[in-house]
């Protein structure tokens, strides 16, 4: 602390005097005022761990929950649920909004240091709109259907994507070698494949286009990379579109591979980057895009395509029901935006992607609002019924 008392013994300094001392009082003011900033009482806070559910007591994704006051909100992810950490210790209302559902309010009390796990139950809007109905894969369509109708009828033996999937082979010749009847004879850096003792190569097919010239090196290809493959020993089980031509005959065995589709997966997000389901709000907060209810006429699947998802495999063969309610915008070219795509809520998360695909290659009809086309959100929902008159395999 500077020396103030100096200027006493001179009366000329009187005028300075009083300035010193009033500088020396501020500089003394500085550690008191630091001193309380330091003892000031700390923030307390406690963490909330919470779920979303529907009346059905299943996982509501993507609802927003606000805390109280606060801006910030979370968001309930893929199991309905949610986190938010340093909340503000004490009672508040935890305020939760979805787009077809009732908005729900929840008292709680955060307590300081300690987590709390509430559960907010939420009612859906009832909707007008039909739901697509799966029933097991009669209605099955795309280059695929051939080959699950085949399935069905037996006659070959049949890898699908998810068996390939789960056994992992690295070639060819190694997911062929589990087929009775097949030998896999290593010649030089190749193997080849024979059918029943047969000194000849069977046939190959990829996605419908025969390969006749010369003997195809199946090992040349990823197993991973098809979708599905059928494997016949002779001419009198090979479908008739497979039978070759004058040249080439099935009398050897015929192999027939499907290529894998590309798949609609949901991308993920960048650090900052909305939800689809954040994405949609924001939208309908901007008026760029319409609700059913704020609409004359309302989006609506296009009847004369109605592409049904695939039933996947593990249910399918275990004869599982599911449901999924799938949200998306519908644009003015009556194509779902699939940005915006998500599942709201669903039985089995194995729906998830086959419906996402469906939704990619469905058509619509438009929204129409006040004479204009507009892009509107849409909640269609999908139920898969198993066909109990379906040959599983065993």
């Amino acid at each position: 602390m500077p020396h103030c008392s100096s200027h006493l013994k001179d009366p000329r300094a009187g005028r300075r005097w009083r300035v010193v001392v009033a500088a020396c009082s501020a500089i003394a003011l500085l550690p008191c005022t630091d001193l309380a900033a330091q003892v000031a009482a700390p923030v307390l806070t406690g963490m909330v761990k919470g779920s979303v559910v529907t009346e059905s007591r299943r996982p509501l994704v993507g609802a927003q929950i606000r805390f109280g006051s606060a801006v910030d909100f979370a968001e309930s992810d893929d199991a309905g649920q949610f986190t938010a950490a340093r909340v503000n210790a004490g009672a508040m209302w935890l305020r939760v909004r979805r787009i077809g559902y009732r908005p729900e309010s929840l008292l709680v009390t955060v307590v300081a240091g300690q987590s709390i796990e509430p559960t907010v139950m939420m009612n859906q809007i009832a909707q007008n709109i039909a739901a697509v109905k799966v029933v097991g894969r009669r209605d099955l369509t795309g280059p695929m259907a051939g080959f699950y109708k085949r399935l069905q009828a037996g006659g070959g033996r049949y890898f699908t994507q998810a068996e390939i999937e789960k056994r992992q082979p690295n070639r060819m010749s190694d997911l062929l070698r589990s087929v009775p009847g097949i030998r896999i004879e290593p010649r030089g850096f190749e193997n080849k494949v024979r059918i029943r003792g047969s000194r000849c190569s069977p046939l190959v097919w990829i996605d419908g286009q025969g390969l006749f010239a010369a003997e195809f090196d199946l090992d040349a290809v990823d197993p991973r990379s098809f979708e599905g493959i059928e494997v016949y020993s002779g001419p009198a089980s090979v479908p008739i579109e497979f039978q070759g031509n004058q040249r080439m005959s099935s009398a050897c065995g015929t192999i027939i591979l499907w290529s894998r589709r590309g798949e609609y997966r949901e991308k993920k997000p960048k650090k900052g980057e909305p939800t689809p389901a954040a994405r949609i709000a924001q939208l309908l907060e901007e008026a760029t895009i319409f609700t059913a209810a704020d609409v004359d006429a309302g989006a609506r699947v296009d009847s004369s395509m109605v592409v049904r998802p695939f039933y996947p495999d593990s249910l399918f063969d275990a004869q599982v029901a599911g449901e999924l309610i799938a949200e998306f915008v519908v644009g003015t070219n009556g194509e779902a935006v699939m940005e915006t795509f998500n599942s709201i809520t669903t039985t089995h998360r194995a729906l998830v992607e086959p419906v996402r695909r469906a939704v990619r290659e469905q058509r619509f009809v438009p929204a129409v609002r006040k004479g204009r086309v507009v892009q509107q959100v849409m909640q269609l929902p999908f139920t898969f019924v198993p066909d109990s008159t379906a040959r599983r395999r065993r």
